[in-house]
């Protein structure tokens, strides 16, 4: 028996490989960390220019509405904002809000517009706990009138299905 006979491993290096099968250097443009940093900056100082412009009621469009809410006078009214803000942000397994779902614990609202949210996930080895919150304060925080947030995430008491309200349990089939 001859040593090549008892290979099992084709040897890839001792063949040719056509031109088509080659690996091809691309030239690729570097950009160094100042200029990386430059563009940045315009892109930031032109988003902020863009939000200034729409808060004078300029937009960048030129036609004079604003999209933006008036800014709630009452913490009552802001913590419905905030209900209404937190009613746009969903499960990724399961197709309800998560206000819904009864995983907002609490919104509370300072007289001087901070707010602080308690809530939980369905469990703490849920696929989102580590993004979850994060994307609860950026959604609260966008709301217009709020003076800084604070997420609270808890796992007492734990999250049971019958903390889901009726619309919930009605858009999983389960009344």
């Amino acid at each position: 028996m001859t040593d090549e006979s008892k290979r099992d491993v084709l040897d890839v290096a001792t063949k040719d490989v056509p031109p088509e099968n080659q690996p091809k250097n691309i030239e690729r443009p570097m950009v160094s960390p100042q200029e990386g940093a430059y563009f940045l900056d315009k892109f930031l100082d032109q988003k902020a220019d863009s939000e200034s412009a729409e808060s004078d009621g300029d937009s960048p469009n030129g036609s004079d509405e604003t999209t933006a809410a008036p800014a709630p006078s009452t913490p009552e009214e802001l913590q419905g904002n905030i209900v209404t803000a937190l009613q746009e942000i969903y499960d990724p397994e399961i197709p309800v809000n998560i206000y819904e779902l009864g995983l907002i614990y609490s919104v509370d609202v300072a007289t001087d517009f901070s707010t602080r949210v308690t809530m939980t996930l369905t469990t703490p080895h849920c696929p989102v706990a580590e993004s979850m919150p994060g994307e609860v304060e950026l959604k609260v925080s966008s709301v217009n009138g709020v003076n800084g947030v604070q997420v609270d995430l808890v796992w007492e008491p734990p999250w049971e299905m019958s903390m889901m309200s009726d619309e919930a349990r009605l858009e999983l089939g389960l009344l």
